[in-house]
């Protein structure tokens, strides 16, 4: 098996399309599926135990958006191809990129209150593993590494692993942007009469 691939655009280009093709069918059932989070019921929990399931929440909900894509790339790509070939670079983006910005998603939907805080911690959460992770890979090119050679884990090679993790960082920057323009600037206080 060969430790290196070097970038090549018919590759990216496949990647790409397939994990557009795949996050596009797997948003369309999971988008539905968060708003479940939304039921009275779960308004019903006490504050405190809320809090306390923030983080099992985003794990649980960046947990099941990493599977769905899986099983239905992994579907695709053997009805197309008959093997996996281009799943290293549609996990690492399913990984890093699509399932982080649900992990967010799914802490913030369970939080009672403060969900912009809740978005800075988790969201600064996921940048600083794609900032360490790209420490890493830069820290190994340095040492004499190559950039096309295959990560050992996700078998992705070290220029798209670094791609992916640039294009995290700058998701949930984009998507803290867009809550910090959308949210008031002061809270109004209700009080009970």
């Amino acid at each position: 098996m060969e430790n290196n691939l070097p970038f090549n655009r018919d590759w990216v280009r496949v990647v790409v399309v397939y994990s557009l093709i795949v996050f596009a069918v797997s948003s369309a059932i999971l988008i539905p599926s968060l708003k479940l989070l939304n039921l009275r019921k779960l308004g019903r929990l006490p504050t405190w135990l809320r809090w306390v399931l923030v983080l099992p929440m985003a794990f649980l909900v960046g947990y099941i958006s990493e599977t769905i894509p899986r099983i239905l790339f992994a579907t695709i790509e053997i009805a197309i191809n008959h093997q996996l070939t281009f799943k290293p670079g549609v996990d690492c983006l399913i990984w890093q990129a699509y399932a982080s910005v649900f992990f967010v998603i799914g802490g913030m939907k369970m939080a009672p209150s403060h969900r912009f805080s809740v978005f800075v911690v988790l969201g600064g959460l996921k940048i600083a593993v794609a900032i360490i992770n790209m420490y890493n890979i830069v820290s190994f090119t340095y040492g004499g590494g190559e950039w096309d050679r295959l990560d050992p884990i996700l078998n992705s090679p070290l220029w798209w692993n670094a791609s992916v993790y640039i294009l995290c960082i700058l998701l949930l920057v984009i998507f803290c942007v867009y809550l910090a323009a959308k949210s008031p600037g002061k809270q109004e206080v209700i009080s009970s009469k």
